[in-house]
């Protein structure tokens, strides 16, 4: 039976984005909808980074995906990404409470047949915010304790980060900078599919969103990009421009 499935990563807060995804979300054969990441507006001024998202997540964000909820009786899930202030999780957690949407970042949920899994933290990087960076050894560990949760040959796993040395996370110098975690727990665990962001330029760099690893499908559409797939049939999959 068809599961349409919506994904979406690195929005940061452009709200034309978000209406863009919601408008594809909103149609009748789509099931479910993943936010994987990087969700709030970047602050490129000086100022209170972290106030500046909370404006943006009370007054937009929330807001809008609880009316989206209140519509559709689609399954809504969602995590932040390393540009997210992680002090800001306590209004996520609270509209998790109500219902608008689940949080994925280190938790497992039930999708139809299958199961979705959730990972915020990246390998670590150069720029200054660090909320959810960690060092691969770090990340390792947070991944084998995900992978009991669930069986991986029948889960979706979406991690901000990229897997090293792939398709999906090159960036403009030509250089791999995805985790050495998830490319290792990807290749011993083979897991259903996994989703990625961070790496906007990847699909770029490489002429393409998709790689394989194994026997997984791994996939890293860029930025404010929606990658529409069905649950059960990864043969076909799309991106879709918002």
């Amino acid at each position: 039976m068809s599961e349409t499935v919506v994904y979406a990563t690195d929005l940061h807060g452009e709200i034309h984005a978000y209406e863009g995804l919601l408008e594809i979300a909103a149609g009748k054969k789509v099931r479910h909808v993943i936010i994987g990441g990087d969700i709030s507006p970047f602050l490129s001024i000086m100022g209170d980074i972290a106030l500046y998202q909370r404006d943006f997540l009370q007054h937009y964000l929330i807001p809008r995906l609880t009316e989206f909820s209140k519509k559709t009786p689609k399954n809504v899930f969602i995590m932040m990404g390393n540009d997210d202030a992680k002090i800001n999780m306590d209004l996520l957690e609270n509209a998790e409470k109500k219902g608008v949407f689940r949080l994925l970042n280190q938790k497992v949920h039930s999708m139809g047949e299958k199961f979705v899994a959730g990972y915020s933290y990246v390998n670590e990087t150069p720029f200054l915010m660090k909320d959810w960076e960690k060092p691969d050894r770090k990340m390792e560990k947070d991944l084998a304790e995900m992978a009991k949760e669930s069986d991986p040959k029948k889960t979706i796993y979406v991690t901000h980060a990229p897997p090293f040395d792939t398709r999906l996370d090159v960036i403009y110098s030509g250089s791999h900078v995805g985790s050495r975690a998830i490319r290792k727990f990807i290749t011993e665990k083979q897991p259903y599919l996994t989703l990625h962001g961070h790496i906007h330029e990847s699909c770029q760099m490489t002429g393409t969103w998709k790689d394989i690893i194994g026997r997984t499908v791994s996939i890293n559409p860029g930025k404010q990009n929606v990658l529409v797939f069905d649950l059960n049939d990864l043969g076909e999959m799309n991106i879709l421009g918002v």
